[in-house]
C-alpha cells in the first residue's frame, strides 16, 4: 500500500533532470502517493496533462514552488505548499525572481567574454540545456561551450568574479509568506540546516536557533524538518519546535535527479510516512 510522502522535488522546469511524466512515474514506482512538484521559481509543471497523468498513476499532486526570498541581507528558500498554481501574484512573484536571476548570471558570463575565457551572450541567448541533464543554464552552456569539465565545475566563476546571491534582488521572506498565503498555500522554510548550517554554532547551537526564530517571525507557517541534509538529531529537534509552537512539519527529497549528487537520488528516499505530515496535509485539503 502507498504511504509515502514528498513534498520537495524538482523537474527539468527548473533545475532537475527529470521531466514531470518521469517524476510522476517515479513516485508510483517508489510507493509514494502524495507529491509536491516545487520547482525554483516556477509552476509551470501544473498543468491539466500533468494532474491526468498523476490520477492515472494514483498519484495525488499537491501544486507547490520553492521561491528565493531574501531576509536580513541572506538568501533563504521558502516552499509554498497547497497554493493554486493560478494565481496572479503568485505568478508574478516567480517571475521577478527568475528574471533577476537571469540577470545575475548574464552579468557574470559578460565578464567572462570580456576575459576572453570563451562565453558568448549572443550563443548563450540561442543556447538550451540538453534533455535529461538538469542543472542551470550558464552552467550547462559552459560545460558544452568547453570552459569548464562538469556542472558543478562552473560555480567557481561566482566566487573568483566575487558574486554573492545574497545580493541578487529576490522578493522579500515577508513578501513571500504574504504572496503564498494569498494564493491559498502554506509558507514552509526549507532546508534551514543547510541555509542556516546547524554545526558551525557548536555548543548548543544557539546562533542557529536565533535566525531559524528570525526567519520564523516573518510568517512561515512550518519548516521542512525531514530532509537529506539534516542529521536525524537536527531532524529531531526541528520535528519537536513545530510541535511546541503548532507550526506545520513537513518534509521531502528534494529531488533533482541526476544534477545533484549531495542528496538521495530516489522520490520517497526520505520515507516520510503521510502520518508525519498528515497536519499539513489535511490543513491544504480543507
Amino acid at each position: 500500500m502507498k504511504q509515502f510522502a514528498d513534498l520537495h522535488v524538482h523537474t527539468n522546469l527548473s533545475d532537475g533532470s527529470d521531466s514531470v511524466y518521469e517524476v510522476l512515474a517515479l513516485a508510483e514506482r517508489n510507493n509514494v502517493s502524495l507529491i509536491s512538484i516545487t520547482d525554483h521559481n516556477t509552476v509551470a509543471a501544473y498543468t491539466e496533462e500533468a494532474f491526468s497523468e498523476a490520477r492515472r498513476l494514483g498519484v495525488e499532486l499537491i501544486p507547490g514552488v520553492e521561491l528565493d526570498v531574501i531576509h536580513d541581507g541572506k538568501q533563504y528558500h521558502m516552499l509554498g505548499l497547497g497554493v493554486d498554481h493560478k494565481n496572479t501574484e503568485l505568478q508574478k512573484a516567480c517571475a521577478h525572481n527568475a528574471l533577476v536571476q537571469e540577470e545575475y548570471n548574464l552579468s557574470l558570463l559578460r565578464l567572462l567574454e570580456r576575459d576572453g575565457l570563451g562565453a558568448v551572450e549572443a550563443d548563450y541567448e540561442r543556447y538550451e540545456i540538453p534533455a535529461g541533464r538538469g542543472g542551470w543554464k550558464l552552467l550547462n552552456y559552459l560545460l558544452d561551450s568547453g570552459i569548464t569539465g562538469s556542472l558543478r565545475e562552473g560555480l567557481k566563476y561566482y566566487g573568483q568574479y566575487g558574486f554573492n546571491s545574497n545580493t541578487i534582488r529576490f522578493i522579500s521572506l515577508k513578501e513571500a509568506t504574504e504572496i503564498v498565503k494569498g494564493a491559498g498555500g502554506v509558507p514552509i522554510l526549507a532546508h534551514p540546516g543547510e541555509q542556516i548550517p546547524y554545526e558551525q554554532y557548536g555548543g548548543d547551537n544557539s546562533g542557529f536557533w536565533s535566525e531559524l526564530d528570525s526567519l520564523l517571525s516573518a510568517g512561515a507557517e512550518g519548516v521542512e524538518c525531514i530532509h537529506p541534509l539534516h542529521s536525524f538529531e537536527l531532524q529531531d529537534e526541528l520535528t519537536a519546535l513545530c510541535r511546541e509552537r503548532g507550526l506545520y512539519i513537513s518534509g521531502g527529497t528534494d529531488y533533482h535527479g541526476s544534477f545533484f549528487s549531495r542528496q538521495k537520488q530516489v522520490i520517497g528516499g526520505q520515507f516520510v510516512k503521510q502520518d508525519s505530515v498528515s497536519k499539513l496535509i489535511n490543513h491544504i485539503k480543507s
